[in-house]
């Protein structure tokens, strides 16, 4: 993690003069996360994540980067269907980086785009001492859409996809995926 805050200090330092003439903003939501993996769905349900952004453009390109997070409560199903209850607690803190292509309609704006997400996460068995815990990049892809209802203020929604790989296994599937589909909304200022 530090290694990732020092490369994105050593660019931004590098290429202020360049960043000069770009529009810059920050962004707030919340939404939904669903269509999820069966067996995650199963288990939590759908989440709930919120977040902030930074973003960066000039003509129709746009950079963003954010931090978002989701702490999630949910039951473990027994195999044998039997009658145990295990409370899980499940927190994901991510890092989306992401490039758009941003169309205006007068105070209207569309964009999509694509990057990667940084993410980390905890899953922890509450009545037991199982704790389950790890790091990985993985795809996202998105889309916005917004009004400008002043010059510094808009309100936005978006939909974005965002498997979020763990790279590891659990006994009803080969690969757990934490994220889904993300819906939300939220309000941006413009800097």
């Amino acid at each position: 993690m530090r290694r990732i805050t020092l490369l994105a200090v050593v660019c931004l330092l590098l290429s202020v003069g360049s960043l000069a003439g770009m529009d810059w903003g920050l962004s707030a939501g919340a939404g939904m996360c669903t269509l999820r993996q069966k067996a995650v769905q199963d288990i939590y349900g759908a989440g709930f994540p919120s977040g902030v952004q930074a973003w960066a453009g000039s003509k129709n390109w746009i950079v963003s980067a954010g931090f978002e997070y989701m702490s999630e409560r949910g039951q473990a199903l027994p195999l044998d269907g039997g009658q145990d209850e295990f409370p899980l607690r499940l927190k994901v803190s991510s890092i989306p980086i992401a490039l758009y292509l941003q169309f205006w309609i007068k105070d209207v704006f569309l964009a999509v785009g694509g990057g990667a997400s940084y993410f980390w996460y905890e899953e922890r068995w509450e009545d037991l001492d199982i704790i389950t815990e790890g790091k990985k990049w993985g795809p996202l892809l998105s889309f916005l859409a917004g009004y400008r209802f002043s010059p510094r203020w808009s309100l936005f929604g978006n939909v974005r996809y965002e498997p979020m790989p763990t790279g590891k296994s659990s006994l009803q599937v080969p690969e757990v995926k934490l994220g889904g589909l993300k819906i939300g909304a939220g309000v941006m200022f413009y800097l």
